[in-house]
Parts: C-alpha cells; sequence; structure tokens
C-alpha cells in the first residue's frame, strides 16, 4: 500500500506542469518566458509531455507492480537529472529554484518506492535461488 502511494505522489508531482500542452499560454506563468520565443515554446511543451509520460507511468506503477522499475528508471532520470543540471548551473532563482524544490519534494517518495521495489524483487531473486539450490 505504501508503494502504490510513493508512486501516486510522485506520479502526481510529474503530471502537474501539463497545462502548457495544452495550452501554451501557460508557460509565461510557470517560467516567465516571453510567449514570441517560439523554439523555447516548443522545448517547453515537449518538456511538459514527457513529464506527463513520466507522471502516467508512475501512476500506473501505483497498481501494477511490473511496471515499476519501468517507473522508477524514467522518474529517477528525470528528477535526478534535473537536480545534477540544476546545482551544475549554479542553482538559478526564479521558476527553476522552484522546479527544483518541487523535484526535491519527489525524492523522499521516489527513494522509499525504489526501495521497496528493489528489496522485494531482489529478495524475491534471493529467495528463489537459494530454494532451487537445496533441491
Amino acid at each position: 500500500m505504501w508503494t502504490s502511494l510513493a508512486f501516486a505522489v510522485v506520479g502526481a508531482i510529474h503530471l502537474m506542469p501539463i497545462a502548457p500542452v495544452f495550452v501554451p499560454e501557460t508557460l509565461a506563468r510557470l517560467y516567465g518566458i516571453a510567449p514570441g520565443d517560439t523554439t523555447l515554446l516548443v522545448l517547453l511543451r515537449h518538456r511538459a509531455l514527457l513529464l506527463a509520460l513520466v507522471g502516467i507511468l508512475c501512476l500506473w506503477a501505483s497498481w501494477a507492480a511490473p511496471v515499476r522499475p519501468a517507473a522508477l528508471l524514467a522518474a529517477a532520470i528525470n528528477v535526478v537529472g534535473f537536480l545534477g543540471f540544476y546545482a551544475l548551473y549554479g542553482s538559478p532563482t526564479g521558476a527553476l529554484r522552484t522546479i527544483a524544490v518541487v523535484d526535491l519534494i519527489a525524492l523522499p517518495p521516489l527513494a522509499f518506492a525504489a526501495w521497496t521495489t528493489l528489496i522485494r524483487k531482489w529478495g524475491a531473486a534471493k529467495a528463489s535461488a537459494c530454494a532451487g539450490g537445496s533441491a
């Protein structure tokens, strides 16, 4: 149950910035970009779409255990990757700081989901190997 809740929280966090996919004008409010910057507009709308994909995968993983390793990988790459780039570029202020704070909030449930998913998977594999070796 707690693992499912952790995946649902991570999924919800990743779905929060989906608005720009459907309403590009929200990019100015969310990120402070000029609406006339077409390149940035395309990139940020694409980012919102990819985050939604990760969010949907995590929500799916909240009730489908076989999906959990893929959801963990996608969410971990996204969260840790963004935080790494954020630190690499000197922890800028503004909208990027807000994203970093939200990603930091996502870390504990993501770590818990990873721990419970991987412990169960490795524990089951270890138990199976031990049972097979004693026959």
